[in-house]
């Protein structure tokens, strides 16, 4: 049996921004070899780890060879605390085709058609398993019930758009599938994000308003503007982020610091608790805010302008009204766009 060789460390959580740091060639590696042979004891002590723990080292175990042979040590699907490793390894790779009609390449080369078969039906299963687990949690204010209410909205709309467009039943079973098994991968991906913070939200204090950030907007962006090659099938006159710098597996610490630059500035006194308007590479974005009532672990009800919603501005009509307004610089990383009392 293969074993990975390094000093055991004492177990502790280790955290998303650690694990990613070894991609950088020159950071500190002195302890690498210690964490890795933490973590694979975890895994095939079937202990759980998280989810970040689980993308750094699941990727480890599955490309292990037995002592003195090419052979693979493990079957990575059969490592139980590998299972939303396993599961958001293939969506990926299948995301734009679930069905495995057309040629798939992965690290190894083109999949089999025998390989994909398999993924196909792994995704299958796992379509009907979430779909079964989500059902009855369309209601509530916690990540499981916004992704289940997002995944029916989104369910519905395609559901009109193929009756509207006379598009048949294969096609909106597809949909279907597609738009379940990406809320699936948004839950993980937004859960991960949320183990790493240690908190379930982000709040920021400007003019005596308390803006929130929390998994409703960060679920809300990632199927409404951040999954085009899913989204756009459904959703018509959408539109979909593609700049590099706002990394997708951190937008709530890109709306935390946006946020943060805003209040910081004279500008901020004129907030009207309904939207920011920005510039990202000269490309203007809005983000939208809408009043909510929030109440955290037991404590008393409190009003917060939640952060609906955020996406680059290219509908006409919110490009007529930005047009007059103007641009403000600050030493903080970011450009506001401001209405002035020349600005219709």
């Amino acid at each position: 049996m293969a074993e990975y060789y390094g000093k055991v460390q004492k177990r502790m959580a280790y955290s998303r921004e650690k694990l990613s740091s070894y991609l950088d060639p020159n950071c500190d590696k002195s302890d690498y070899h210690g964490i890795v042979q933490d973590l694979v004891n975890k895994v095939l002590s079937n202990e759980t780890i998280n989810l970040a723990e689980q993308e750094f080292v699941c990727s480890i175990i599955k490309n292990l060879r037995k002592e003195n042979s090419f052979d693979l040590a493990y079957n990575i699907d059969d490592c139980k605390p590998c299972k939303d490793y396993n599961f958001r390894r293939r969506y990926m790779l299948y995301a734009n085709d679930l069905n495995g009609h057309k040629s798939v390449v992965d690290f190894y080369g083109e999949v089999p058609n025998d390989k994909k078969n398999t993924d196909v039906k792994y995704l299958n299963k796992e379509c009907l398993d979430w779909e079964s687990y989500i059902k009855d949690k369309t209601n509530g204010g916690r990540l499981i019930n916004y992704v289940a209410q997002e995944t029916s909205a989104q369910i519905k709309i395609a559901k009109k758009n193929c009756e509207k467009l006379l598009i048949g039943s294969h096609y909106r079973d597809y949909l279907k599938k597609s738009l379940t098994l990406h809320g699936k991968y948004v839950y993980l991906l937004v859960k991960e994000f949320y183990q790493e913070l240690g908190s379930d939200n982000q709040i920021i204090e400007c003019n005596n308003e308390k803006i929130l950030i929390d998994s409703f907007t960060y679920v809300h962006i990632m199927f409404r503007h951040y999954a085009e090659g899913i989204m756009s099938k459904n959703q018509l006159n959408k539109s979909y982020h593609f700049d590099e710098n706002i990394g997708f597996k951190k937008i709530p610490n890109f709306l935390f610091d946006l946020l943060n630059c805003y209040k910081s500035l004279v500008i901020s006194k004129q907030f009207n608790n309904q939207n920011i308007d920005f510039l990202i590479n000269d490309k203007p974005y809005a983000i939208y805010l809408k009043p909510v009532i929030k109440n955290f672990k037991g404590k008393t009800q409190t009003k917060y302008l939640r952060v609906q919603t955020f996406f680059p501005i290219e509908e006409a009509r919110e490009l007529e009204r930005i047009k007059t307004y103007i641009t403000i610089k600050s030493d903080c990383g970011f450009d506001f766009l401001v209405k002035t009392s020349h600005s219709s």
